[in-house]
């Protein structure tokens, strides 16, 4: 990480969600899910909010099988970077994984127009002065 990259005081934490795309394959694919920016608190709240999301979300794919009030199965585990991976499991036992990350935005960009130019008018062609028929005969 580092550390010069925005000044403290304007340091944005952002927790980051990630899902798993293609389930049963050797190699994950991961998609981002869902982004919770933390207001105030600095890093700590980050790793507060990270390791509740970690106890608590369901990804969208398991929301059809939990049930209204249950609770789905969970294995939280801690990686040594300080994220989180999470195996939740809805009442079929369908396994879906996703991590939970810890990350600071260095920078945003918003979408910026192109100013706008009118296009040249097209050029209008001029006919010829005798009909051709098909391979150019008169």
């Amino acid at each position: 990480m580092i550390n010069d990259a925005v000044p403290q005081q304007e340091a944005r934490w952002v927790v980051l969600i990630e899902a798993e795309t293609c389930p049963g394959y050797q190699d994950h694919r991961w998609q981002l899910a869902a982004t919770h920016a933390v207001s105030e608190g600095g890093r700590a709240a980050a790793d507060e909010l990270a390791q509740k999301l970690a106890m608590e979300y369901v990804p969208r794919k398991l929301n059809v099988s939990v049930g209204k009030g249950d609770t789905a199965a969970r294995k939280v585990f801690r990686v040594t970077d300080g994220s989180w991976l999470v195996e939740v499991r809805g009442f079929d036992q369908e396994r879906s994984l996703c991590r939970i990350t810890i990350a600071e935005l260095v920078h945003e960009q918003r979408y910026v127009h192109a100013p706008y130019e009118p296009e040249p008018e097209p050029r209008v062609a001029t006919a010829p002065s005798r009909k051709r028929r098909l391979w150019g005969r008169t």
